[in-house]
């Protein structure tokens, strides 16, 4: 029986899981969550979406923790549904190679406990640890996009992070975070939402459908800004007879005569502008905003740390990384991110460099790139090299793997 490859990129929100043996792969995608209802029943993974049409109310507990898996006793189970959806056959663990995804400075300690559950609970034969965007350079059109020269800016549920990949390999010197992701956001909206509207403290998933579904990034904010009465949109809150999930209003829309709407103006592109003026995170509350050390501290936004990135990368490579940068992660969905990014980043870097954003992989979502770049990874010969069998884990003991996939100290 020929080796199986699955790759897994274990995602904050979302788990994007597959083998590379069919001809046209897709990821499964699974809520990376356990879920309890209003009603107290508990869902793994994507359950919810089958067993409840009430989502308000609902609480999720997720294994990460500040970006870091931190909770093996959360993730296992999703894992086991996870793998479940994925093949109707039983696996033979022992004849399958994973490459798993993980967040950029991991704690060694909590990478330790990820590679114990692959070698001694599912017992995989080989096994390949890495950062999503690692894997980016396999995904993308090299034709179009330079594969030895990328700068990935990856921005998910926890964060975004800036990751300078050369020749393949990431150069880790250059890597920065911004502490902004899909997650902050929500808790943003939310706040304002219940502030000016109504209370959706208990409504994690319809917040996550309103910034999904109206938010944006002005290209120019003052602009936008003077011009907010423009901008208003109206959503159609869930009334769980004509929606469960909630919809926004367009003037072909019919909507009966009692249904509950939910105007917003600026909320819609003043919460994503945090991206580029993160100070407003903390104006929204007040009592961390009025700290002066707070008000004074040298904030950097997303342009700073792209910049930053690129200048701690060697000379020669500077303007090939700014002409190839490309988004991934699902917050990158967010309208004119691309937009936005290309025109703050051409202010920023010398005149004769060119900047040059990519966001269009030829119908690869942005959230699932990683996973496609790990899919075409496991048809390398170079994979054989750079993984580790349980044979090897069991002899040279767990911190084997930090040693061949951690990070490099800089």
């Amino acid at each position: 029986m020929s080796k199986q490859y699955l790759v897994v990129d274990n995602g904050a929100y979302k788990i994007k899981a597959g083998f590379n043996s069919a001809d046209n792969p897709t990821p499964t995608k699974v809520l990376n969550a356990i879920t309890r209802t209003r009603d107290g029943v508990i869902h793994i993974g994507n359950q919810f979406k089958t067993h409840s049409k009430d989502y308000s109310g609902m609480q999720i507990k997720r294994p990460f923790e500040q970006g870091n898996l931190t909770s093996w006793e959360t993730e296992k189970p999703i894992w086991d549904y996870t793998l479940d959806q994925m093949s109707k056959t039983e696996i033979d663990p022992s004849n399958v190679h994973l490459t798993l995804t993980e967040t950029p400075f991991q704690l060694p300690q909590l990478s330790s406990n990820t590679d114990q559950i692959v070698f001694e609970e599912y017992e995989f034969g080989e096994y390949f640890r890495c950062i999503p965007a690692s894997l980016v350079p396999f995904g993308v059109d090299e034709s179009v996009i330079s594969s030895d020269f990328t700068l990935v800016i990856d921005s998910g549920f926890n964060a975004t992070w800036i990751v300078p990949v050369i020749y393949k390999k990431v150069h880790w010197e250059g890597v920065r975070k911004l502490p902004i992701g899909g997650s902050l956001l929500n808790g943003m909206l939310r706040e304002v939402i219940s502030f000016r509207h109504y209370d959706m403290s208990d409504d994690p998933i319809l917040i996550n459908t309103i910034k999904e579904s109206t938010c944006f990034l002005a290209k120019n904010f003052n602009e936008v800004l003077k011009n907010k009465q423009q901008y208003k949109c109206e959503f159609v809150l869930p009334d769980f007879k004509t929606t469960t999930t909630g919809f926004v209003k367009t003037r072909e829309t019919k909507v009966a005569p009692d249904a509950q709407l939910l105007t917003l103006y600026d909320e819609r592109f003043t919460i994503p502008e945090s991206f580029y003026h993160p100070e407003i995170m903390f104006d929204l509350n007040e009592a961390t905003a009025s700290s002066s050390v707070l008000q004074s501290a040298p904030i950097k936004n997303l342009t700073d740390l792209v910049v930053s990135s690129i200048i701690a990368c060697p000379e020669i490579t500077r303007p090939l990384l700014s002409a190839n940068i490309c988004l991934s992660g699902g917050t990158t969905n967010l309208l004119n991110f691309k937009a936005r990014l290309e025109t703050e980043l051409t202010k920023e870097l010398p005149q004769r460099w060119h900047v040059r954003v990519h966001d269009d992989y030829q119908g690869i979502p942005k959230d699932e790139l990683s996973w496609y770049g790990g899919i075409n990874l496991s048809n390398d010969d170079v994979l054989e090299k750079i993984s580790i069998s349980k044979k090897e884990y069991f002899e040279h003991g767990s911190n084997w793997c930090q040693k061949q996939f951690g990070f490099k100290n800089v």
